[in-house]
């Protein structure tokens, strides 16, 4: 049965509230500030189109704490109220040139309440993320913000947004003819923003601004999953007393999150996926809010999930030296950083969250997913939701085994399940041809991904050759285009004629960098002698071909060897076996 909402609504003007007698808070389980230039230009063209006023949406307004908190809830309206303020304090700041008491006016009167020892209090308060930096930059006077140091994205969009308006409001001041219309210019911006019309929503129930966030999006931007889960977490989870440990929680997993420059969506939907159910991103909170009965367990299990999350994405060697073959494992995930594909994330976390249960080295698991991730996705670009699927049904297999078996048993079955996996994997590799058609595109480009990409591959091919473990080193090893990008005359090419071949594969070889350095641009048999002294056996087998070549380097060398490592990457390098 749906429960019924209790509340009173009323057309009214943005005066009669942030400008009234009313002091409002931002609740803990609201969203951060996320108004950007799409929001604030739709605010600025509203606000200056020459009406007397316009409709800017509803606020919901939580009027239960205000008997023991003295301030009204904001449930839904926080984006306006903050850019309302940042608004009126660019328009304060201005003021200030041209009439003080004017300037201080609207700061007792629109931004905060000054009591009888002239101690300002402000209007709203700010979630705990911003309220530093908004009290001290917008709602004070005491401080410049064009001499503030945003760090946080919720500071740097405070700090845009603020000279966004800034820039023009000015353009327009410019225009004016003298003092005195410069300031009616301001006033008028400043009645503008109080005749603003609204509806406001009053409940006297926090149960039920609980639910009606859930259901109701603030103007320009929808709630995410992120957002939902928050809200819903804290409803389950209340504060007590001076201790908020779910709000604590969550920010550390914001935190741990936000460190490897993923989204927040991202992560939740692939910790459920590893773990219950597969489900779009789209169905994700109606499944979370289905399946849930113990919500402390769930807060605990994102943030240790959250802290693998960050090790699998942006850990270094060092966090994973207490695994063993530790080194080996970290080295696979860079591989797959530098691919750029993130669906194993999903199997990854499930066997990191599992790792203890099992008598079993996951080591070649890491290794060949990232050899398969190279073939299927970096190199032919199939299609990622498929083995997404495939990453979840094991992982979620994975758990059931840690579950349901003793440890003995545990290992032979998580065994087992790798091997199948391995094997649905070789099922859905490329085939020969499709790699090598695609591997053939491959270049050394412009970009420092392309550039990064070519020296791993590059790397993994030379260690097919040496002996022990290959290294992926990029302070130590350059890249050597054999026939130079800006060509000796000698070589009677110019950039012109080598354009579609010189950043071929098939061109390139690894070299320390003092030897490359040495080389520079000079025909091959003036860089032989060089190139000679490379420990690096991919070049010492390159030098050996040239010489038995008579050094002949041209297009078609270039292409055949590129070829030729395309068949090595299929068949030995990035081989995935059953």
């Amino acid at each position: 049965m749906e429960r019924e909402f209790s509340f009173q609504a009323k057309d009214t003007t943005l005066k009669n509230i942030l400008f009234g007698t009313s002091k409002y808070k931002i609740p803990r389980y609201q969203r951060p500030y996320n108004w950007n230039e799409d929001q604030l230009s739709d605010f600025w063209s509203d606000l200056t189109n020459n009406q007397s006023s316009y409709f800017i949406g509803s606020f919901i307004l939580n009027k239960e704490p205000l008997k023991v908190t003295g301030y009204i809830d904001v449930i839904d309206g926080q984006q306006r109220m903050l850019t309302t303020t940042i608004f009126i304090s660019v328009i304060r700041n201005l003021m200030k040139e041209y009439d003080d008491k004017m300037a201080d006016l609207i700061q007792t009167q629109d931004i905060a309440f000054r009591d009888r020892d002239g101690i300002d209090s402000f209007r709203i308060e700010c979630g705990e993320s911003t309220r530093e930096y908004f009290e001290k930059f917008i709602q004070s006077t005491s401080s410049d913000i064009s001499k503030s140091n945003p760090k946080s994205a919720e500071e740097i969009r405070i700090f845009k947004n603020y000279n966004y308006f800034y820039s023009n409001i000015m353009s327009n001041l410019e225009r004016c003819q003298n003092m005195g219309e410069k300031i009616n210019y301001l006033k008028d911006l400043r009645s503008k923003i109080a005749d603003l019309v609204v509806i406001e929503i009053e409940i006297d129930s926090e149960e039920d601004a609980y639910e009606i966030f859930e259901t109701t999006n603030a103007r320009g931007v929808e709630l995410s999953i992120a957002d939902l889960l928050k809200n819903l977490i804290l409803k389950k989870i209340p504060a007590k007393k001076d201790k908020d440990f779910a709000k604590d929680v969550w920010q550390e997993i914001v935190n741990n999150v936000q460190a490897t420059n993923t989204e927040l969506n991202r992560f939740l939907r692939y910790y459920w996926i590893s773990k219950y159910s597969f489900v779009t991103e789209k169905k994700l909170f109606k499944e979370i809010k289905k399946e849930i009965t113990d919500w402390e367990k769930l807060l605990y299990e994102l943030c240790e999930a959250s802290e693998d999350y960050y090790k699998l994405i942006s850990g270094n060697e060092e966090d994973w030296r207490d695994k063993k073959n530790g080194v080996r494992i970290y080295r696979a995930l860079s591989a797959i950083r530098i691919m750029g594909v993130s669906q194993c994330y999903v199997l990854f976390l499930s066997i990191l969250r599992n790792y203890n249960k099992f008598e079993t080295d996951p080591t070649r698991i890491f290794e060949k997913i990232e050899n398969f991730t190279f073939q299927y996705s970096s190199i032919c670009r199939m299609p990622g939701n498929k083995v997404e699927k495939i990453y979840s049904k094991y992982a979620r297999k994975i758990e059931q085994i840690a579950k349901s078996e003793i440890k003995k048993n545990a290992t032979k079955k998580a065994q087992s399940t790798f091997e199948e996996l391995l094997k649905e994997l070789y099922d859905e590799r490329p085939s020969l041809e499709a790699f090598k058609e695609n591997f053939l595109e491959l270049e050394y480009g412009r970009s420092e991904k392309t550039r990064i990409l070519a020296t791993y591959v590059l790397s993994k091919i030379n260690g097919i050759a040496e002996s022990g473990e290959y290294l992926i080193d990029f302070n130590n090893v350059n890249i050597e285009h054999l026939l130079p990008q800006n060509p000796d005359p000698k070589w009677n090419l110019n950039k012109k004629d080598i354009r579609g071949y010189v950043d071929k594969l098939g061109n390139l070889t690894l070299l320390g960098r003092r030897i490359n350095a040495k080389v520079g641009n000079k025909i091959i048999k003036e860089k032989i002698e060089e190139l000679k002294t490379s420990k690096i056996k991919m070049t010492q087998d390159l030098v050996e071909y040239l010489i038995k070549n008579d050094f002949k380097w041209d297009a078609e060398e270039i292409n055949k060897r590129h070829e030729a490592l395309a068949l090595l990457g299929y068949n030995r390098v990035w081989l995935i076996d059953k």
